[in-house]
């Protein structure tokens, strides 16, 4: 089949609104996207910006490595993906086997990554399709957009037409590498959902390595194998079975291995370092957050602060400007301190909804749910509720957890054992290793060094059908 007749194929099995999930679908329990403006709206700004999209990843001049074929294909969209995925690909490389990376070049910017991604780009054959598709269903989605949520046309309309430069960039690209695999640590983005379609369609086995946790908005899993952190990720996973397209796919049912959180972290038993960590979300209000941190030092208390990867750059700079005299506070640019560095320079960490508690506890820091912002879910993990870490409603709750557990926290082996299996075993802080162990092993036949789980699917009590659906 030629490109357009697969990419045709594709889009007929997850249109634009479910390859687009989080806007697609989850629009209604994601009130940011319905309530921050975006700088450009309306339909004719968002066309523009999706031609500026276009513009800005084209490069005339493919990399060589796109040519050659290689047995596993890796793709990472974030620096979180990058730090879950690095163990994998090192490993792979080191036992001989041939691995494409190709990452999101926007975090691509040091040495170490440099050195292991190709960064994503466009060649102006990909430029002209995308625009082809575009010419021949832009329509009918902003059709599809105006009867469901009017704000997805205004607001979010290049983010749908984003689809297609990635199902064109990774046609082309899979079917020069010829993968055996495909490799990608994330299942609602877009360019992660646009990656596995396409190697669905052309019959490549895909992988997933799961980066962060995960909740029951989710979409249904649908990969050939899902290395999930631990027995929490697939008991929510299989709550997520509803949250997928009333179509006939032709998607694989999973294949489970729970094989621990994937980042690479020290852990440590016996902390002194005082320090009390505050780490912030891209929805966390940058003026609530100030006030804490400076309420903490007020105390007395040292304080390293550090933000996520893809905060504002506007919001950074608000924070060094900030505590630029504050003798207290430090800052962590995850830019350029990895996550283990900064969990071993402290001894509490303060989050709200955020993936970096299970970091923490893995690590052996005390974790402190705060919340900065009202979110539209509390405890969006669940890790309040299953005694991962310690809740604090107020700063006077937070001081009096800093001060009655200063030298003797002792991490809930059990609750943590829950969201990473392979804590405190063979295995820890080196899951890394694992993934690519079994990855080796399913290409030869080999039995797995752990078990495979049964992802026991279910038949949906509803199959989420249009705009706007999303999981019970």
């Amino acid at each position: 089949m030629g490109w357009y007749s697969d990419l045709k194929a594709v889009l007929a099995g997850e249109p634009e609104p479910w390859l687009a999930y989080l806007h697609g679908q989850q629009l209604d329990n994601l009130s940011l996207l319905k309530t921050k403006r975006p700088r450009y709206r309306g339909l004719v700004l968002q066309v523009a910006k999706y031609v500026a999209f276009l513009l800005r990843d084209l490069k005339f001049n493919q990399r060589p490595e796109l040519k050659c074929s290689a047995k596993f294909f890796v793709f990472a969209g974030s620096a979180n993906q990058i730090g879950s995925l690095n163990q994998t690909i090192d490993s792979l490389k080191q036992s001989g086997q041939s691995v494409l990376a190709v990452g999101n070049k926007a975090f691509l910017d040091n040495s170490d990554r440099a050195a292991r991604y190709v960064p994503f780009s466009l060649n102006i054959v990909d430029v002209l399709r995308s625009i082809i598709l575009l010419t021949t269903r832009g329509f009918g989605l902003y059709k599809t957009l105006r009867a469901t949520h009017p704000v997805s046309v205004d607001w979010h309309f290049a983010t749908f037409c984003s689809v297609y430069n990635y199902l064109v960039y990774f046609h082309r690209v899979l079917r020069q590498v010829k993968p055996e695999f495909v490799i990608t640590a994330n299942d609602h983005n877009v360019p992660n959902r646009c990656f596995l379609a396409v190697a669905h369609q052309l019959g490549i086995k895909t992988v997933y390595l799961q980066h962060a946790s995960v909740s029951s908005i989710f979409p249904a899993l649908r990969v050939d194998y899902a290395f999930l952190d631990g027995q929490c990720a697939l008991d929510t996973y299989r709550q997520c079975e509803p949250n997928q397209p009333a179509t006939a796919r032709n998607v694989p049912i999973p294949q489970v291995i729970l094989s621990g959180q994937k980042k690479h972290l020290k852990r440590s038993e016996s902390r002194n370092t005082h320090v009390v960590g505050v780490a912030l979300n891209t929805l966390d209000d940058v003026k609530a957050s100030i006030e804490l941190i400076n309420a903490l030092a007020r105390e007395g208390l040292s304080v390293r602060l550090r933000w996520h990867p893809g905060q504002a750059v506007k919001d950074t700079k608000q924070f060094r400007e900030a505590f630029a005299a504050n003798e207290r506070v430090s800052l962590s640019d995850p830019r350029q301190e990895p996550i283990s560095s900064f969990m071993e320079r402290i001894d509490w960490l303060i989050a709200g909804n955020s993936s970096i508690h299970l970091e923490a506890a893995l690590a052996g820091v005390m974790p402190i749910y705060h919340e900065l912002t009202p979110p539209d879910m509390p405890d969006y993990y669940g890790y309040v509720k299953n005694s991962l870490t310690q809740p604090a409603d107020s700063v006077e709750d937070l001081l009096a957890l800093v001060k009655s557990i200063r030298d003797n926290h002792v991490s809930n082996a059990e609750a943590i054992r829950y969201y990473s299996a392979t804590y405190l075993t063979e295995w820890e802080s080196r899951e890394g290793e694992l993934v690519a162990e079994c990855l080796k092993r399913l290409c030869t036949g080999e039995g797995l060094p752990v078990e495979v789980v049964r992802f026991e699917l279910e038949v949906p009590a509803r199959a989420a059908a249009g705009v706007g659906a999303c999981s019970a």
